[in-house]
């Protein structure tokens, strides 16, 4: 049996699994950096008084809900993948 293709295998698989864990990472990282920037302009749209401004600033926040939305989809589909590459790997 050749181990030497067994370990480069296994270093590829390792190789993989630190760039999603890396993907992952920054995407939680760009959702807490959303909720905390939705929070703030959400402040900033209660005390305008500037009906343009305040109309800008709601679409800001609602493009950044939409993102948030779409970043915690990809993280759940990943998730829901993980769950059943592991069912697989147990039958």
């Amino acid at each position: 049996m050749d181990f030497s293709k067994l370990n480069l295998e296994f270093a590829n698989m390792q190789t993989t699994i630190s760039k999603y864990n890396k993907i992952i990472s920054s995407i939680n990282i760009k959702i807490k950096e959303n909720i905390k920037n939705i929070n703030k302009y959400e402040t900033k749209i209660k005390n305008t008084k500037d009906k343009l401004e305040k109309e800008l600033v709601h679409i800001y926040v609602a493009s950044m809900k939409k993102e948030n939305e779409f970043l915690d989809s990809l993280i759940k589909e990943a998730q829901m993948d993980e769950r059943e590459k592991g069912n697989i790997k147990s039958v």
